[in-house]
C-alpha cells in the first residue's frame, strides 16, 4: 500500500484554495458587474462639446452623433452609458475618473426620457438629465395631391422616425405601408377630404404646406366640372373606359399612334371654353382682381405611362369670347417635361406646377408676358409643336387648376 506525506497533503489543499479563489468573488464574468467594487462617489459636474471653437459651452443637449466630453469626479468605472434607450459605443481609453468622451448615438431612441444612464462595475446606476436632440419631421411635398382612398400617397421629406402618425383632412390616421428617414409612402383612409396632411414624430409635428385634394379654383376636374365635349375624351370610371387607375374619379387623356409635328388634332387638345352652353359656366374669370404672374401657378396630375420624347404641351388662356386664343395671340407656356433627360414617363399620377411667370411667349416665340389676369375665362392644354420623329403619346391629365403659390 502507498502512503502519501502530509505535506503533499498540504500542497494539494493549498492549490485547490488558489484556484478556487477567483470564482469565489461576486463579479459577473459576462457583463463584467463586480457587485462588491468600490466605485467611490461618481457624479457629473457638466457636459460640454468637444469642439475647441465651442469648449466653453456647456451641453443640455446634443445632436445624434455628437462627440461630447462627460466632465465629473469617479467615473472611471463605467462600463455602460444610455442616451434614453440607445446605448453609446464606449472605448475605455477615452473612459478616465475625470472625463468621458463619446459619441451620442446616432440611433433614434424609441422611448425618449432625457436622461444619459450610466452603469457601474458595480451594477449601480446614475441617472443625468439630457436631451438627444433629434429634428422634428419636414415634410416638403407629395408625389400626387390627389390620390383616392384606400391607394397610397407618397410624401417626400426628411425625420421620418418610428413611431410615426401620419393624419388626413378629417383627423383620419393613415396606415404606414413604407417608410424611410425621407420618405414615407401610406395608405389614404376612407373618408379623407380636402386639406392639410400631419406628420407626427416623438421629436415634432409638421404640417403640409400643400393642400391634399386641393380643390382650390379647379377648371376642369372631368366630373362635374368638363371641357368641350368634341376635344379629348374622358375615361369614365363608373363605365369602365379608364385603362389606367384614377388619382380622382373621371380623367382626360392625349392617347395617339404615330404624333408629328405640328399636328392640330381634336384628341389631343383640352378646351374649357367659358361661353361654351354645354360645359362653359359662363363670363366668370379664372384669376380674381388684382392677381399677379409672380404669385399664381397652372397645377395638375398627370399620368405619362409610356415614353414621351417629343412635341411639348402648350397651355394658354383666353378671354370671354375669343374661343380658345392661340390666334390672337396670348403668351403660352409650352411644357416639356422631356427636355432635360430626353424622355418623360411617371410612375403613376404626379402633380404638376408650372408658375404663371413661364408663360413667356407668344405661338411664334416671340417674348411676351401675361397681364391683367382678370380678363381669362377660358383655358386651353394642347399637344402641339415641332418633331422630328413620330411618337406614340399617352398622358393623362387631371384636376386642371390655378392655385396661388
Amino acid at each position: 500500500m502507498k502512503h502519501f506525506h502530509y505535506k503533499h497533503w498540504l500542497f494539494v489543499a493549498l492549490f485547490s484554495v488558489t484556484v478556487l479563489l477567483p470564482f469565489s468573488c461576486n463579479k459577473d464574468e459576462v457583463t463584467g458587474i463586480d457587485k462588491d467594487a468600490d466605485i467611490g462617489n461618481p457624479q457629473v459636474h457638466f457636459i460640454r462639446s468637444t469642439d475647441p471653437n465651442a469648449a466653453d459651452s456647456l451641453l443640455v443637449g446634443a445632436f445624434m452623433g455628437s462627440l461630447i466630453a462627460i466632465v465629473g469626479e469617479d467615473l472611471g468605472h463605467t462600463v455602460e452609458l444610455w442616451f434614453n434607450d440607445q446605448q453609446a459605443a464606449l472605448n475605455p481609453t477615452y473612459v478616465t475618473d475625470k472625463t468621458i468622451i463619446v459619441n451620442v448615438p446616432s440611433s433614434v431612441p424609441v422611448e425618449v426620457t432625457n436622461k444619459i444612464r450610466f452603469v457601474f462595475s458595480n451594477g449601480a446606476e446614475m441617472l443625468y438629465d439630457f436631451s438627444v436632440n433629434v429634428p422634428a419631421p419636414v415634410l416638403n411635398s407629395i408625389k400626387s395631391e390627389y390620390v383616392e382612398d384606400g391607394d397610397v400617397a407618397v410624401l417626400y421629406g426628411d425625420f421620418f422616425f418610428e413611431p410615426i402618425h401620419i393624419t388626413f383632412p378629417g383627423n383620419l390616421e393613415g396606415e404606414i405601408v413604407v417608410l424611410s428617414k425621407t420618405e414615407a409612402q401610406v395608405r389614404v383612409p376612407a373618408g379623407a377630404e380636402s386639406g392639410e396632411i400631419t406628420v407626427k414624430t416623438n421629436f415634432g409635428t409638421a404640417v403640409s404646406s400643400f393642400i391634399f385634394r386641393d380643390n382650390r379654383n379647379v377648371i376642369v376636374n372631368f366630373d362635374d366640372l368638363r371641357h368641350r365635349t368634341w376635344n379629348s375624351p374622358i375615361a369614365d370610371v363608373a363605365v369602365g373606359t379608364n385603362e389606367l387607375a384614377p388619382c380622382a374619379g373621371n380623367y382626360t387623356y392625349f392617347k395617339m399612334d404615330n404624333v408629328s409635328a405640328w399636328q392640330w388634332v381634336n384628341e389631343l387638345n383640352m378646351m374649357y371654353i367659358a361661353e361654351d352652353g354645354v360645359t362653359g359656366r359662363g363670363n366668370i374669370p379664372i384669376f380674381p382682381g388684382g392677381a399677379s404672374v409672380n404669385e399664381w401657378a397652372v397645377r395638375f396630375e398627370v399620368n405619362v405611362p409610356v415614353e414621351w420624347r417629343e412635341i411639348p404641351l402648350e397651355i394658354f388662356f383666353a378671354p370671354y369670347g375669343a374661343d380658345h386664343g392661340r390666334d390672337i395671340p396670348v403668351p403660352l407656356e409650352r411644357w416639356q417635361p422631356w427636355a432635360e433627360n430626353g424622355v418623360y414617363q411617371t410612375d403613376g399620377w404626379v402633380t404638376v406646377t408650372i408658375p404663371l411667370k413661364d408663360f413667356d411667349e407668344d405661338k411664334n416665340g416671340t417674348p411676351a408676358q401675361l397681364s391683367d389676369l382678370s380678363q381669362y375665362t377660358n383655358l386651353t392644354i394642347m399637344l402641339f409643336g415641332a418633331a422630328v420623329d413620330a411618337n406614340n403619346i399617352y398622358i393623362a391629365i387631371d384636376n386642371v387648376r390655378v392655385v396661388k403659390l
